[in-house]
């Protein structure tokens, strides 16, 4: 369930199959007071799930177009969306209340929902799953060509995972991890920040996370950052260099002192504010991408 002021604005219940690869259903009941809720597009719905299950968009066929769901025994116009030959979804509204439903291999000739007024039943249906044990994995050593400069092998990691995550979230398939040594490589770079900012561990691991942080944001949000290599290799080199404590003199250095505003008025600043700080981040580093003279 989901609930906003206490109220309760949309149930979710996941008819699942008697196995793994079995056929399943969800379907998602939602309002919204009394106005009418929108979900967003059907096709999310469909490339969420397949994400989850490392399936790729553009592998399918995509069809959309009208459908009659039977609602509470009568037939309410809605509309259809299907993905290859084993997903689909569908919704309709009615009386202010939406119904959305997505399902994997699951192929009824007629769609039909029903009411639950009584849960109980349903619930005492559900059979609790086996509790799992997890197991951490050993952590890998970190590559010799990569421990030398553990702050901008970390940096490098997290902007390759970014950019497969920006894949992922356009087409599915399998999802982006970080690699086995990630944890290794995290401790190298803040025991480097330990001793080159002469900062206790907890404060080199804030600062180490900062610099990370701010840099992933720089490349989600600046078009610069992925269309020019040579501007992003020295944003790159101005942001460690800052973030290590080696220079606090670089040319971004108001574009490093905005981050650190921005990072604050995320906590403190409330919405408003935030969005102002973010817009002063980014207006900070647009001018200094503007004066950095091509080489």
């Amino acid at each position: 369930m989901e609930k906003f002021d206490e109220a309760i604005t949309c149930v979710r219940i996941v008819h699942p199959g008697e196995h793994p690869e079995a056929p399943w259903a969800s379907v998602d009941t939602a309002r919204w007071a009394d106005t009418p809720v929108e979900s967003g597009p059907l096709r999310h719905q469909i490339e969420h799930h397949m994400r989850r299950v490392g399936e790729r968009f553009s592998a399918v066929a995509w069809s959309e177009g009208d459908a009659t769901i039977v609602f509470d025994g009568r037939p309410t116009p809605g509309r259809i969306v299907r993905a290859g030959d084993r997903w689909w979804a569908a919704r309709c509204t009615r009386n202010g209340t939406e119904v959305s439903i997505v399902a994997h291999d699951w192929h009824p000739a007629v769609i039909m929902v029903a009411t639950v007024t009584d849960p109980v039943p349903l619930l005492a249906r559900l059979r609790p799953a086996p509790p799992r044990l997890r197991t951490e994995p050993e952590p890998e050593p970190v590559p010799p060509h990569l421990s030398r400069e553990p702050h901008r092998a970390l940096v490098d990691v997290i902007l390759q995972n970014d950019r497969q995550r920006t894949a992922w979230l356009a087409d599915g398939g399998p999802a982006p991890e970080l690699p086995g040594y990630w944890s290794t490589l995290w401790d190298a770079a803040v025991r480097r920040q330990m001793a080159l900012a002469d900062q206790p561990e907890t404060e080199a691991e804030r600062v180490v996370s900062s610099t990370v942080n701010h840099l992933a944001a720089l490349s989600q949000h600046a078009d610069w950052f992925h269309d020019d290599a040579r501007l992003r290799e020295r944003a790159i080199a101005e942001t460690l260099l800052y973030g290590t404590g080696i220079s606090d003199t670089v040319p971004s250095r108001a574009a490093q002192r905005a981050w650190e505003r921005r990072h604050a008025a995320d906590r403190a600043a409330g919405p408003a504010g935030a969005y102002a700080a973010d817009q002063q981040w980014l207006d900070a580093w647009t001018g200094w991408a503007r004066r950095d003279p091509p080489a």
